[in-house]
């Protein structure tokens, strides 16, 4: 299994495709993480002493079910009381069915495996020339230091063929390797762990009270030197048991501040002594799906694994990079190495972001989104969505429980992978979905007395969470989730993803509609309660949001009608379904103005919190396509000055998301300046050293909301969502226009993309010097019409068709106009 040692290929570490730092990780928020969408692992690069938290996508609790509220009993009055106005009323009037905010439980949380204990026995001497870096484009994390003139490395990754995670430690002197690997988890009241080990195997089984199962294992071999026994037994923690968590919301973390006990137990141990090579295979699993017991499941994997280090390694590299590899973006030529939190810190004590920084952190959203969003193997249990930490969490009650919050965040992990060719990443997605479709049937019809299909807002692997008097008066959850689906259906273009997965989701959720939307007294249809997420109405004796249709609601119910009329034409199927549905939409309003601004809400209330870090009221010019300064100019105008107003409030209740989000909307009103000053301020005030981002302001600066007390919180949709937020300043693709460089920033001069996407097949590379469009070539896999509006760019140009000129190419106002053949390349290039 092991091979001589050997140096590794090194990257370069110039480029953007390698994050690096000269120190381990302070903390377990700043480690490096890697994944493979089932497994997760993050590496802190300890080199004595080292804790790898491990994750696994099932490993969420499962004491709480979806319980009948009956709450659709009281909807009559509900309705009466917010038609009078009467919100206090109608408020009080939910509490006895739903709980008041913060005060219950809403879903099972997403819970850490445990801990992969790495204990280093060096003789001792001094550590120099440290260095830890996390390969992106191989999805390889490295450490390497030097102890008495010998070198140390440890290689780290997930692979997604094997279904395991793989750590080699080598030296460049023969017998130099001695420690002990170990396995624990941290002190927990609800869950029994037990442990044990042999000769080169740990194995540790843990079980909740509710009797969710799960387990790990450990295998070691070793080249030279020899096995040696350790801890034979797990330890429970010494100290006193922990309190047991009766509170509802109130979460729990972890203390990492013990320096000589980090486990938080003894785990079962085994050792190793004097070796030359050593390789750690870790198996995890959860007894989901199988009636087997999980312990046996992960021996069994590891029974199956490649012999062959260097042939794992290389099949990982080869099947990681087939993704990673697909997109590119460069903004600065290699200069001098320069160690990513060194970057960050010249970022921060500056006014402006190097562009290599805006590389890393783009590569990042990739490298991350691959990592925690990949579809398993077929015969594994179904993936489920990228959750609020992605796949990494190392808290048993963790913010907001790690879920699947459908209010935005969800959203925003999913908007930038078409972009980025990673349209495979929504098919856990779907098959969620369809999975949740009956409870959400039942949440309709025990909260709303409705048919059809309705979300909540917190959701879990498998159960629908609790509605309270916060998330009850918003619908949309489910048709926020299919808003996305119909992006990724216009994408792709896969008719049978439409007729058997998408179209029948749409139905459902438009059905829930037919029955939920009422009259007015203008003869309009409505949503009746409504509310704008998160967003509570001053003047209220309890926190509440309910309010008159909202405008995210309004945008939501459009456009499922739009979009099941579409796919009904598309499919020759339900036509006579098309004319009720029609008619609905003619009577369903578009949003309001005032004063110039897009309401948040048909009728005018007063928000609580005018600088609220959600930008719900403006979804309909991002992430939904309905308002572009072409076809809607008096709706561009009126969400610009909405959002300015959001802003002139400050940024006191921001979090990462909300610049994220800004910056794609400014984006789209080809406001690149303004973009890139939000991405810069959201770099200094929520990047942390790894480049993950903190959903707070840990500093503090008091640039954002300080939740949870100055913890370093992180959250995944940000780092993800920059991706769309970098992507939209160069290319969009967009109610049938492609835009290239709408919103380019002064301090881009030069750069190129390379396999970016549009919809419908389209493949794009993008070229700019000084300032200027340079060259672009498009691909596309199906016919299509091509309108490319170029920025940046004075005319005339040519088109040609894999070299050739094109004929018949129309200009009209800066909009280039020709037909594009699938399976050809079209260049565009200035006239000389």
């Amino acid at each position: 299994m092991l091979n001589v040692w050997m140096e590794d290929e090194q990257p370069d570490f110039r480029s953007g495709d390698v994050l690096w730092s000269e120190k381990p990780a302070s903390e377990w928020a700043e480690g490096y993480p890697i994944g493979n969408g089932r497994l997760g692992a993050m590496v802190s690069g300890a080199p004595e002493l080292e804790r790898i938290g491990l994750n696994h996508d099932l490993l969420w609790r499962n004491y709480w079910k979806y319980q009948e509220r009956g709450a659709a009993s009281l909807l009559p009055e509900v309705r009466r009381l917010c038609k009078d106005g009467r919100w206090d009323e109608a408020c009080e009037l939910l509490l006895r069915k739903t709980p008041l905010t913060g005060e219950g439980l809403y879903v099972n949380p997403y819970v850490p495996v445990g801990d992969l204990g790495l204990r280093m026995l060096h003789r001792e001497g001094a550590i120099e020339d440290y260095r830890r870096h996390l390969d992106m484009a191989r999805g390889i994390a490295e450490t390497t230091y030097r102890i008495n003139g010998i070198t140390f490395r440890r290689s780290y990754f997930c692979s997604w063929s094997e279904g395991v995670i793989v750590i080699r430690l080598t030296s460049d002197r023969a017998g130099s390797l001695s420690g002990e690997v170990s396995l624990s988890r941290l002190p927990d009241p609800e869950c029994v762990v037990t442990g044990e080990s042999q000769l080169g195997e740990v194995r540790m089984s843990g079980e909740f009270e509710e009797g969710k199962r799960f387990a790990a294992a450990v295998r070691i071999a070793q080249r030279g030197g020899r096995l040696t026994g350790g801890r034979r037994t797990y330890a429970p923690p010494g100290e006193q048991e922990p309190a047991r968590n009766v509170k509802g919301i109130e979460f729990v973390f972890r203390d990492e501040n013990d320096p000589d006990n980090p486990f938080g137990a003894a785990g079962a141990s085994t050792c190793f002594d004097s070796a030359d090579e050593v390789l750690l295979l870790v198996a995890i699993a959860t007894d989901d799906g199988t009636q087997e017991d999980p312990l046996q499941l992960c021996l069994s994997r590891l029974d199956r694994v490649s012999p062959d280090y260097g042939q794992i390694r290389q099949a990982h590299i080869e099947d990681h990079g087939k993704y990673y590899g697909r997109a590119k973006l460069k903004l600065a030529p290699l200069g001098e190495p320069v160690a990513s939190d060194a970057l960050l810190r010249q970022a921060c004590e500056s006014d402006r972001v190097p562009p290599q920084l805006f590389e890393l952190l783009f590569n990042l959203g990739r490298y991350a989104a691959i990592a925690s969003g990949r579809s398993q193997p077929s015969g594994e249990p179904p993936k489920v969505p990228i959750n609020l930490q992605g796949i990494w969490n190392q808290d048993r009650r963790p913010a907001w429980d790690c879920d699947l919050h459908l209010d935005m965040n969800l959203q925003m992990s999913y908007w930038p992978l078409h972009a980025v060719d990673l349209g495979e990443w929504f098919a856990p997605l779907m098959d969620w979905a369809t999975r949740h479709v009956p409870q959400g049937e039942r949440v309709a019809r025990d909260l709303y007395d409705c048919r059809g299909v309705v979300f909540n807002v917190s959701v879990d692997a498998n159960h629908q969470g609790v509605s309270d008097n916060m998330s009850y008066s918003w619908t949309g959850s489910a048709a926020w989730v299919a808003q996305l689906l119909w992006e990724h259906w216009e994408y792709e273009r896969d008719e049978r993803f439409l007729r058997e997965s998408l179209y029948p989701f749409l139905k459902q959720i438009v059905l829930f509609y037919e029955d939920f939307l009422q009259e007015d007294d203008q003869g309009r249809l409505v949503p009746c309660p409504s509310g704008s997420p998160e967003m509570a109405i001053k003047g209220r004796s309890n926190w509440s949001m309910l309010s008159s249709p909202s405008t995210i609601d309004l945008e939501l119910i459009r456009d499922m009608l739009s979009c099941a009329l579409e796919a009904s034409s598309i499919l020759g199927t339900n036509a006579e379904k098309r004319e009720v549905w029609r008619q609905m939409l003619d009577k369903v309003p578009l949003p309001r103005q005032k004063d110039g601004m897009l309401m948040e809400w048909l009728e005018e209330h007063e928000a609580a919190d005018p600088g609220h870090r959600h930008r719900s009221h403006l979804i309909g010019l991002c992430p939904g396509n309905r308002i572009s300064l072409e076809d809607t100019p008096a709706d561009f105008h009126a969400a610009r000055a909405a959002l300015a107003e959001r802003q002139r409030h400050g940024s006191g209740s921001s979090v990462a998301f909300s610049g994220i989000w800004d910056a794609q909307l400014l984006a789209r009103m080809y406001d690149g300046e303004e973009a890139y000053k939000l991405l810069c301020d959201t770099v200094r005030n929520h990047v942390m050293d790894n480049l993950l981002m903190s959903l707070c302001d840990w500093r503090p600066r008091g640039n954002s909301l300080s939740w949870f007390g100055g913890r370093k919180l992180f959250q995944i949709e940000s780092s993800l969502g920059i991706i769309a937020s970098l992507a939209e300043l160069l290319f969009q693709d967009r109610r049938g226009l492609l835009r290239l460089l709408p919103a380019l920033p002064e301090a881009w001069r030069d750069g190129e993309i390379s396999g970016f996407r549009g919809r419908g097949g389209l493949e794009l590379d993008l070229k700019w010097r000084d300032g200027r469009f340079s060259e672009a070539t498009i691909r596309t896999r199906l016919d299509r019409d091509c309108q490319v509006k170029l920025f940046r760019a004075t005319g005339p140009f040519r088109v040609e068709k894999d070299g050739e000129v094109l004929s018949g190419v129309q200009s009209d106002e800066g909009v280039l106009s020709f037909r594009a053949l699938g399976g050809f390349s079209y260049t565009i290039k200035p006239q000389r």
